[in-house]
């Protein structure tokens, strides 16, 4: 009789004990969902492609390019303006940004990285204008809005980058904003040096041999007319960022300087680079062929950048 009721006792405490364990998993499941967005900043700074073509994060290359002719991603950005798009002009673009399945991303579904939830990326056929912009939120239905001063005609290529929170990898949609006119040629010509409203941008640390799928580390100086290191403010939580765009504008490479990712990873600060106002950085490619890097700095509130050709063997 008492080892009748015994055994169906033990059972239930069994059972108990495992829907207790199961209920204390799923809840660390969530609140490692939960953690604060800020998580998802560091994660850009370690994306790469593997040999297979698959995204991978937390890696040791801070300078992955992403061809995006080989890499798919499930969104898709659309932009529409009231008026066609002129050179020189500003107008108003929409930008609606949705699953590849047509369904709305909202902006509370989106991380922040790099203080914003959105970093838009144009270049013209000619890699001669390029910008960096962070569309804003009209409601919740997806669609998000921006000034737009194209300096040249033709059909820029547009990249969007996101972080969804429900995945926390980045995303990028791939599209295009046609500006009417004829569209310029990219001429390269190799180049560590620029100058740009006065101040003077040099690339060094660059071999005279590039190749493909190595780590080059640089160093981006900026200097102002007396030849002082330039006052850089902080932009996008660092005091500096290249992209790098090939000729066939494939996609690009999204560079933060080397301190920053340590500053995250180490404390959540941010560093500026070292005293003399240099900033370094890892550049890796996959494809051989020309580059054009351009470099972002802010001086008094106002972006500037600088650029620089290199030819990848």
């Amino acid at each position: 009789m008492s080892a009748s009721t015994t055994q169906p006792s033990q059972t239930k405490r069994s059972l108990s004990t495992v829907v207790i364990i199961s209920l204390v998993f799923c809840g660390a499941y969530f609140v490692l969902r939960a953690l604060p967005d800020a998580q998802c900043g560091f994660l850009l700074y370690e994306e790469v492609v593997n040999e297979y073509g698959e995204i991978e994060l937390c890696a040791t290359n801070h300078a992955g390019f992403l061809d995006l002719t080989r890499l798919k991603y499930p969104v898709v950005a659309d932009f529409t303006s009231d008026a066609p798009l002129r050179p020189g002009q500003t107008s108003a673009v929409a930008l609606d940004l949705k699953t590849r399945g047509g369904m709305s991303i909202a902006p509370h579904e989106l991380a922040v990285t790099h203080t914003e939830r959105m970093h838009l990326m144009l270049i013209d056929p000619s890699l001669e204008d390029y910008h960096h912009l962070h569309p804003e939120a009209d409601g919740i239905n997806g669609r998000y809005v921006f000034e737009f001063t194209p300096k040249r005609a033709g059909e820029y290529q547009a990249f969007t980058e996101i972080v969804p929170l429900r995945s926390r990898r980045q995303a990028i949609a791939v599209s295009h904003i046609e500006v009417p006119g004829v569209a310029g040629e990219p001429r390269f010509d190799k180049s560590l040096k620029s100058v740009v409203d006065g101040l003077h941008f040099e690339l060094s640390g660059v071999p005279e041999s590039l190749r493909t799928r190595r780590d080059h580390r640089f160093k981006l100086t900026v200097r102002d007319a007396t030849g002082a290191p330039a006052a850089l403010e902080m932009v996008m939580g660092a005091k500096g960022h290249l992209v790098a765009f090939d000729a066939a504008r494939r996609g690009f490479a999204h560079m933060h300087p080397i301190d920053n990712v340590v500053s995250t990873r180490t404390a959540g600060l941010s560093l500026g680079g070292d005293p003399s106002g240099s900033l370094e950085f890892m550049f890796n490619v996959p494809n051989p062929g020309w580059y054009r890097i351009f470099a972002q700095i802010q001086i008094d509130g106002a972006p500037v950048f600088g650029r620089f050709d290199l030819k990848v063997e």
